[in-house]
């Protein structure tokens, strides 16, 4: 369930006050200006009750605190950043996102927006209420929280893949999807890329419960049929992968929080959004890892 965090107040203010600072004193220490078309792309931090909870012999805080201070310090900063689900550890408590929320307000003070999504380990019911002030006003759809984000090259499509009864997969939900439609024809002239949690899972159980997205035979032909819509991104498998179907590029995200196999890289995805499509770079917490620093320069389809 996506919820954006703005900037701080602080970072607001301090914008502000730079234009009253003398042209001398700017010259000197320029503020970085943000980049209309950079998204830093992080999932499945999996922040537990303490600072210093374990998994897989992983400290949660201390991942995910390096990546935010990572984030914070790009310059240019980019337009937003994305945390792609799955920001608890467990079930989603109200410990879990009080730690998770003091680890992120680096980004927030930097004057990057935060919009961020809420996985299978998560409780949307418990976030609310441990962040309260910055749940979103526009709820278009019923019992689902999704957002567009209008960025130069692209626009980002944050999707509610959150299902309260199923403690792993996802589903979607015709009313969503009707929304999502909708919107993503309201916007044929700029490039679409959906974000959800879970992946595509096109041999869901009917009636039974799926691993990924519980609907995909009703969400894939929204996406693979509009020429406009180029990518999908996604997290859950703590996997860092690419791949394409349909025309439409897969980008599965790693997992910050820790891998599922100690091989596995974990970090962070840093996007730059081009008028043909987007160049990604990994940057993972490892920085020996032999995938950190990995690039991919992807070419969207035609339409």
């Amino acid at each position: 369930m996506p919820v954006t965090l703005p900037p701080t107040r602080r970072a607001v203010l301090a914008a502000a006050t730079a234009v009253l600072v003398p042209r001398a004193n700017l010259l000197a220490a320029p503020e970085p200006d943000a980049d209309p078309h950079r998204v830093a792309f992080l999932s499945d931090s999996h922040i537990g009750e303490t600072a210093e909870a374990k998994d897989k012999d992983c400290v949660m805080a201390e991942r995910l605190k390096a990546v935010v201070a990572e984030v914070a310090k790009l310059a240019p900063r980019p337009a937003c950043a994305v945390v792609n689900g799955d920001l608890a550890h467990k079930t989603g408590t109200a410990a879990e996102y009080k730690l998770f929320a003091s680890l992120v307000e680096p980004v927030r003070a930097a004057g990057v927006p935060l919009h961020l999504g809420l996985g299978n380990h998560d409780n949307f019911t418990r976030f609310a209420e441990g962040l309260n002030g910055f749940r979103p006003k526009d709820k278009p759809v019923e019992g689902k929280h999704v957002t567009v984000v209008e960025l130069g090259r692209a626009n980002l499509f944050v999707l509610d893949s959150f299902d309260p009864k199923n403690t792993v997969g996802g589903i979607l939900g015709a009313d969503q999807l009707k929304w999502l439609a909708k919107e993503l024809d309201a916007r044929k002239t700029q490039p679409a890329v959906v974000c959800v949690h879970h992946p595509l899972q096109f041999d869901a159980p009917k009636g039974g419960k799926a691993n990924g997205i519980a609907d995909t035979a009703d969400f894939w032909p929204l996406l693979k049929d509009r020429a406009w819509v180029k990518a999908f991104v996604f997290g859950h498998t703590h996997t860092w992968r690419l791949a394409e179907r349909d025309g439409v590029h897969l980008i599965n995200l790693p997992a910050i929080g820790y891998p599922f196999n100690k091989t596995e890289v974990s970090g962070w995805v840093d996007a730059h959004f081009t008028e043909k499509g987007v160049k990604l770079e990994l940057r993972a917490l490892d920085p020996k890892h032999a995938k950190h620093g990995d690039k991919a320069d992807l070419t969207w389809r035609k339409g």
